[in-house]
């Protein structure tokens, strides 16, 4: 009974602390062991929480995590396991709740703001069109393909067909880089070129390509590294900062 008491007391400090200053008052063992209150009722959860960091490396890793991979470890069960998964889920689905509020995407700054939430928590690279009218109005955001941590591929033709079929007149591309940092990389830029071609050729306007990457975001067009396509001679011309 007296050490089920200190833990009851251990836990009303800290959610008293929590009420006056916030989560980001505790450092990330903490914040782990005052999530696992919620599915761990009755046990002491500061071992739980350090055991958790030590296996994942991190909060961000212990949250990304899969429910079998947290099952794993000692006292964590299938339940609080499900529990710490659908945080980050949850979060996700919070900020693509905030986006859909967004009707229109003026500059790189709401571009980027726009597709971030897209790649909350994801361990392999997606790309992503988000299709524009004629002011700049958003009609679709489609995902195009995914792939391993450091490839994807994107189909030229495909991308012409969901932008004509949502009656488009623009597209915004954005992909992650997992395991990178955000910015485009060579081999991007080039890919880049050849779809500003093949929809150039089409009337369709390819606008920016948007590289994601803990939780931060570049845009080629405001690092002035997009391609641009020329009607009169058909060519890509490449801007020479890259």
């Amino acid at each position: 009974m007296g050490e089920e008491n200190i833990h009851k007391n251990h836990r009303q400090r800290m959610r008293k602390k929590v009420e006056e200053y916030g989560l980001e008052s505790l450092p990330a063992h903490e914040v782990l062991e005052y999530l696992l209150f919620f599915a761990i009722p009755r046990q002491n959860t500061n071992p739980i929480a350090h055991r958790l960091l030590s296996r994942f490396g991190g909060f961000c890793q212990v949250l990304e995590a899969s429910p079998e991979e947290l099952a794993q470890v000692e006292g964590m069960g299938p339940a609080s396991a499900r529990f710490l998964h659908s945080l980050l889920q949850v979060s996700r689905y919070y900020q693509m709740e905030k986006r859909r509020q967004i009707k229109r995407l003026n500059t790189e700054e709401e571009a980027m703001e726009y597709v971030k939430p897209l790649f909350v928590g994801l361990k392999e690279e997606q790309i992503y069109a988000v299709i524009l009218d004629d002011k700049n109005g958003v009609l679709r955001c489609e995902q195009l393909g995914q792939g391993l941590a450091n490839s994807v591929e994107v189909s030229a033709g495909k991308l012409a067909k969901s932008v004509l079929l949502a009656g488009g007149t623009s597209v915004i591309l954005a992909h992650n880089h997992p395991a990178g940092l955000p910015l485009p990389s060579p081999e991007d830029i080039v890919t880049t070129g050849k779809l500003v071609k093949a929809l150039g050729v089409l009337g369709i306007d390819l606008v920016d390509h948007i590289v994601v990457a803990q939780g931060e975001a570049t845009s080629m067009s405001r690092r002035q590294c997009m391609p641009i396509y020329d009607p009169l001679r058909g060519e890509v011309e490449y801007p020479r900062h890259r």
